[in-house]
């Protein structure tokens, strides 16, 4: 039986592939003089205010997991994730960074919740993330396979650590952006 619920997060979590269409946008848009990084930031401070009214009133709504009923949702902490990686990195590390998240965190949690061997939990989103990767980095630039594959590996690597540690206060849905995220856009620039 499926759990609407896990369900629901694991579509919600897929809508972060999308969020590279960010950098499709002008970075000047038609209504004067509204820039395109106003738009994100005004996307996370609407995030922020949902989440402080939520928590101060302790709101709960459909798809939201016990533990958070009095912590940052889940959805907040993406939203940190999103924002930072569309503001600071280097747009061809954050689109694929964004799209492994949004894909490989739902498949990494519904592995684990058939319990499968562990191998069977790591080894595929290690795939995933990293074939994600390797596409968008060979069609978004001109770099190197050899570079393309080495910021591709550390970046798997580093997602699906970030996805399988349990760090307190802070979400994996901000970890699988940030962590990979930074490793690979210092990478990306010193080569």
């Amino acid at each position: 039986m499926v759990d609407r619920a896990v369900l629901t997060r694991r579509l919600v979590h897929c809508l972060v592939a999308v969020t590279p269409v960010y950098y499709l946008m002008p970075t000047e848009l038609s209504v004067s003089p509204l820039m395109r990084w106003h738009l994100l930031i005004a996307f996370f401070a609407v995030i922020v205010l949902f989440e402080s009214v939520r928590l101060w009133r302790k709101a709960t709504f459909f798809g939201l997991r016990p533990h958070e009923r009095n912590s940052i949702a889940s959805f907040a902490w993406a939203a940190a994730g999103i924002t930072l990686a569309l503001w600071v990195m280097p747009w061809e590390v954050a689109t694929p960074v964004l799209i492994g998240m949004g894909l490989v965190d739902p498949l990494a949690g519904e592995l684990r919740r058939v319990k499968r061997t562990r191998w069977l939990q790591i080894l595929p989103p290690l795939a995933v993330y990293a074939s994600i990767c390797m596409i968008a980095l060979m069609t978004l630039t001109d770099a190197p396979i050899s570079e393309i594959a080495v910021i591709s590996s550390l970046g798997a690597v580093l997602a699906v650590v970030a996805e399988r540690r349990r760090v307190p206060y802070v979400d994996d849905d901000f970890l699988m952006i940030i962590v990979p995220g930074i490793a690979m856009s210092l990478l990306w620039l010193a080569l």
